[in-house]
């Protein structure tokens, strides 16, 4: 083996198989007899992959006939690299059917996963594969797996909005099962406002519960009033009022919605309770904001990290239209929310940093309290990062976790 730059390892057959040198290939192969099992650390397509070997490489570049040769030499079909990737899930990553099927005919396994549990099924949703799809399911893999974070194939699919894919998926029976943080495939589907997919779960006869078509919803319909890129009240409204009817549907059997606490930041907003209450903020772009997010609060849960990104978006736009205060109202709480679950905020503070300098410029009021809240987390964050160099868990980077450290 040999070194090169940017921290990747090399040998002579990885390099000729890297640079598609079949007739280089050939030669090793027959007058060197190499350990093919070699491993290496090799950048492709922009990342960095320690423990590839060439048959790795070869399936992650579509190389067909360089993985038609190591085959026939003996190569091992599943040799998986650091993190547990196997030839056939580089091939499935990118798209290579030819690969896929020319490696499942030589015997790779596709049910394998890698170090979080994610599978070649995942992969091929997750990018909208459908042919590779098709062919891994006929081929017997599972549809149910679910990764580490709780996710399956559907929920990427249905977050990514890939309809072709869900449809499959669900032919193949595949089940609409939730996340470490109680999120369905339909909830994350309504809250990255992929209406196809939304339409789909909703049109499967049986597939969703009539509280579970009211949540999908009714989380549609308050993303689509606070979503940075698919922003329509008009939408949203549709949503809610479709979401609102169908509660009263059974005049004998109203479907109420569960009390839930006003939070200070959306100005102690309290739901709507019936259609009356609804269509009376129609035409209200303030409150039908605070409707939208107190309803994803409440559906997500505090604890979802997905909850925080729609409170960031509502607070910008209340910056651009000069509204600081509650800006950093909608930012504190976003803020403390993220804090709360343990996830990095090193761009919310600087967030806030540039508000304030805006703040600054402009003339305007600095709130004290804000700053001193603001000043709090972020010894809070260097404490939470001191923690975590000194004890790291299993997944954790320390490199980022280090650079982090330094930034804050």
């Amino acid at each position: 083996e040999f070194f090169e730059d940017e921290h990747q390892i090399f040998t002579p057959l990885i390099v000729a198989t890297l640079n598609g040198h079949l007739e280089v290939v050939h030669i090793l192969l027959e007058l060197a007899a190499p350990d093919m099992e070699k491993e290496g650390c090799v950048k492709v397509h922009g990342e960095l992959t320690d423990g590839a070997t060439a048959l790795w490489v070869a399936a992650a570049l579509g190389r067909l006939n360089i993985v038609k040769m190591l085959l026939q030499h003996g190569a091992e079909v599943d040799r998986c690299t650091k993190k547990g990737s196997t030839p056939l899930r580089a091939a499935c990553y990118e798209g290579r059917l030819d690969v896929v099927q020319y490696l499942v005919e030589h015997n790779a396994n596709v049910c394998t996963v890698n170090m979080y549990n994610n599978t070649c099924v995942m992969i091929a949703a997750y990018k909208n594969y459908t042919d590779v799809l098709l062919y891994l399911l006929e081929k017997g893999a599972q549809v149910n797996e679910q990764a580490q974070c709780g996710a399956s194939a559907l929920y990427y699919a249905a977050e990514c909005g890939h309809v072709e894919v869900c449809e499959i998926l669900l032919d193949y029976g595949a089940q609409l099962m939730k996340n470490t943080f109680g999120l369905t495939p339909a909830l994350a589907a309504a809250e990255r406002t992929r209406e196809a997919v939304v339409q789909v779960f909703l049109a499967r006869p049986g597939l969703l519960t009539k509280e579970e078509r009211i949540e999908v919803m009714e989380l549609l319909g308050a993303s689509y009033a606070n979503d940075k890129d698919n922003y329509s009240l008009s939408k949203a409204f549709h949503y809610l009022l479709a979401a609102m009817e169908l509660r009263f549907e059974d005049p004998d059997n109203i479907i109420r919605k569960p009390a839930f606490e006003p939070i200070a930041a959306y100005e102690h907003w309290l739901e709507c309770q019936t259609l009356q209450d609804l269509l009376a903020i129609r035409y209200n772009h303030n409150s039908l904001h605070m409707e939208s997010l107190t309803i994803r609060e409440r559906i997500l849960g505090n604890h979802c990290p997905e909850v925080a990104h729609a409170i960031i978006y509502r607070g910008a736009i209340c910056a651009d239209n000069g509204r600081f205060d509650r800006c950093e109202s909608l930012w504190l709480h976003a803020l403390r929310l993220r804090q709360r679950n343990g996830l990095q905020v090193q761009r919310d503070l600087l967030r806030f940093m540039k508000l304030f300098s805006q703040e600054f410029l402009l003339n305007e009021t600095v709130r004290f309290d804000s700053v001193i809240a603001v000043l709090g987390a972020c010894i809070d964050e260097l404490r939470y990062n001191q923690q975590k160099m000194a004890g790291p868990g299993a997944r954790d980077d320390m490199d980022s976790i280090a650079d982090n450290y330094e930034m804050n």
